[in-house]
């Protein structure tokens, strides 16, 4: 059983582990170059939020090469050889930033990518990847024959990319830029040493000559320390991440199962410090619904003490939410082929007018229906709208009402003119009045400017 999991078996002499390790970290001739391409590589990825292009960064940087050299000095308690190896890795990190700085200065896209921002909050996740890439890592650099793990663990381990968004933190003069990702790549950095560290050891490379007991000590007093300080925030950063998409889930529940109505749309919802906001469009909610609604959170772990708002238009609206987005469809679709296609937002400028006005004529004439019949029992029914003129500005306005009024009877002139200024007490704009029996033919032409 023991042989299953036996890393001497197979691995390469003594001296061609020192060899490999010392060729891997050093930082002149080729080494030198590939690190500046990989650089320059990883910006531009970043930069264009490239996964492949950054991928192909990640793949070529000779990073590692340094922090396995440093394992490698404290599995064998080699000071000067951890030294040296401290000093390589610290020009690449400093030669890194200097030249993304440079690069985030000149480019013109200075907007954060998703790929940038992804590198700015490491986990405990970051950790294991950073133990478990090590632990490869280790494991194949020191076959007989190099194993093809190598560039599977540069992928894993991502060393390259903290660095240049690191340098576009200085750019940006952005803290939070700037030390998450340093602070990526030292969990990084760290854990990968430490888990070459322990391979190293468990292979039995020869220590130093002249090391004592004691030193061992301290080092291994050392390597905790260091450990435990780097992976209490992350566990912590690991916590907020957990919590944040346990709360954007509950979120997106309760907003799909308790926040569906047939006369209102949700436009848009943000849970921020403790408080649900949700923009509604349409027929506004009830106080009934909105207790409901502040009721049904308390089903919901992360939204039981939070507070709901609910931001919406009251001017109420007699469309359902499927009318209203064919109204949207329909009126998009054939102006983008008319004005060679306009954005969203322009032809949401243009439309939402009328589509208020729409809404508005229709609340005033449900009003009048249901009002009316109460003070002028003749009425049978109400039709109307608002009509449309110019100005000279050659500006459309709705400036005046027509009202279509349907009556069991005649009514005497008297009635007929109070029905009118109550009309315009409801309306509050010039009314136009026409008042009709039910088998009086609509179709005529008349008024009194005719012979």
């Amino acid at each position: 059983m023991t042989d299953l999991f036996d890393l001497r078996k197979d691995s390469a002499s003594m001296e061609e582990i020192y060899s490999r390790i010392g060729k891997d970290a050093t930082v002149q001739g080729p080494n030198l170059v590939i690190l500046v391409t990989a650089i320059l590589i990883a910006c531009v990825g970043l930069n264009m939020n490239s996964v492949a292009v950054i991928i192909g960064a990640m793949l070529i940087s000779p990073l590692m090469g340094g922090i396995v050299a440093i394992g490698y000095g404290m599995a064998t308690y080699d000071i000067q050889f951890i030294k040296q190896s401290v000093i390589k890795l610290g020009f690449q990190v400093g030669f890194a930033l200097i030249a993304s700085t440079i690069y985030f200065s000149l480019t013109p896209i200075s907007t954060p990518s998703s790929e940038l921002i992804a590198r700015t909050s490491p986990t405990i996740w970051d950790v294991l990847i950073a133990l478990c890439g090590g632990i490869a890592g280790a494991v194949g650099n020191t076959r007989i024959e190099k194993s093809n793990v190598i560039p599977g663990v540069a992928i894993a381990t991502a060393l390259m990319p903290p660095l240049c968004t690191a340098g576009y933190g200085i750019t940006m003069h952005s803290l939070n830029f700037f030390g998450g990702a340093i602070y990526l790549f030292f969990i990084n950095g760290f854990f990968i040493a430490l888990s070459s560290f322990l391979v190293f050891k468990i292979l039995r490379v020869p220590v130093k000559d002249g090391i004592g007991r004691e030193h061992f000590k301290r080092q291994q007093t050392f390597l905790w320390i260091i450990g435990i300080l780097i992976t209490i925030p992350s566990i912590y950063m690991a916590y907020q991440s957990v919590d944040a998409n346990i709360v954007d889930s509950q979120v997106k529940k309760f907003i799909s199962k308790e926040a569906d109505f047939d006369t209102s749309s949700i436009v848009s919802y943000q849970f921020d410090n403790g408080i649900l906001t949700i923009d509604l469009i349409g027929m506004p909610l009830t106080d009934t619904q909105i207790a409901n609604l502040k009721k049904s959170m308390k089903h919901y772990s992360k939204l039981d003490n939070a507070e709901l708002r609910i931001v919406q238009d009251n001017s109420g609206d007699s469309l359902n939410k499927e009318q209203i987005q064919q109204i949207i469809n329909t009126k998009i679709s054939n102006e983008t082929k008319d004005d060679n296609g306009k954005s969203y937002k322009e032809l949401a400028n243009q439309y939402y007018p009328d589509y208020r006005r729409a809404i508005n004529d229709q609340k005033v004439i449900l009003a009048l229906k249901e009002q009316a019949p109460a003070l002028f029992p003749e009425i049978t029914n109400i039709r109307g709208g608002s009509i449309a003129s110019i100005t000279e500005q050659q500006t459309i306005t709705y400036q005046t009402f027509i009202v279509w009024v349907t009556v069991k009877e005649q009514i005497t002139p008297v009635d007929a003119e109070k029905l009118k200024n109550w009309i315009s007490q409801q309306i509050k704009i010039p009314v136009i009045l026409y008042i009709s029996l039910p088998n009086s033919n609509e179709q005529e032409v008349n008024g009194n400017g005719i012979e």
